[in-house]
């Protein structure tokens, strides 16, 4: 089973992370956004990483997916610090220092869109950390990110030093979905529950 779908926006698509994705994953990751990381050294690490993106998918720990476009991988989209029982996420975007803003919010929508339909998400945290494009701020808040709170300190750049993080919260306004009693078959809805009845869960056939 796919828990990690291909997303499509215009101009490009998001899809799982795969092995033949190794060589773009490591370059992309010689330009780390995030002050204080240093270049990835080790291509091993990306290998790992790919298992671990189908495991975490599967399990509801997290979800990554490659930025593609015009066939070239320019970025990934992160959600990790997943609460499927408190229907939050904490979110991130890396790329190329040729991918647009416009690019990373068309990416960054497409996933969040995926997940609220999807998973019935709510609430999604993204943190800027002070020393990153100042762009990627008004991005978020153009998406309606909301900023809600500043760590001072609280990101290490150094062997003593820190960075600031700005933290943003977007809250969906999508209704939560309504629980339905066990065997409940009504014709507008489906039911969450097994049938005792033995009738359709959609229909009452």
């Amino acid at each position: 089973m796919k828990f990690t779908p291909e997303l499509e926006f215009p101009g490009g698509r998001v899809k799982p992370l795969h092995y033949d994705d190794i060589d773009a994953l490591y370059e992309l990751y010689q330009h780390p956004e995030i002050p204080g990381q240093r270049p990835l050294q080790d291509k091993e690490h990306l290998n790992r990483m790919v298992d671990y993106s189908v495991q975490m998918a599967a399990t509801q720990r997290g979800i990554m997916w490659a930025i593609e476009i015009n066939g070239e991988i320019k970025g990934m989209v992160s959600g990790f610090d997943w609460q499927p029982s408190q229907l939050r996420i904490m979110m991130r975007v890396d790329g190329l220092p040729t991918l647009t803003i416009r690019e990373r919010e068309k990416a960054l929508s497409v996933c969040i869109d995926f997940l609220v339909n999807k998973y019935h998400i709510r609430n999604f945290g993204y943190q800027w950390i002070a020393g990153q494009n100042e762009d990627i701020t008004a991005m978020l808040t153009g998406m309606g990110f909301e900023h809600t709170a500043t760590l001072s300190d609280a990101w290490r750049i150094g062997e003593r030093t820190f960075a600031n993080v700005a933290q943003y919260h977007f809250i969906s306004s999508k209704d939560k979905p309504v629980p339905k009693r066990l065997g409940d078959g009504h014709d507008d809805d489906y039911s969450p529950g097994q049938n005792l009845n033995g009738t359709s869960v959609k229909g009452g056939e």
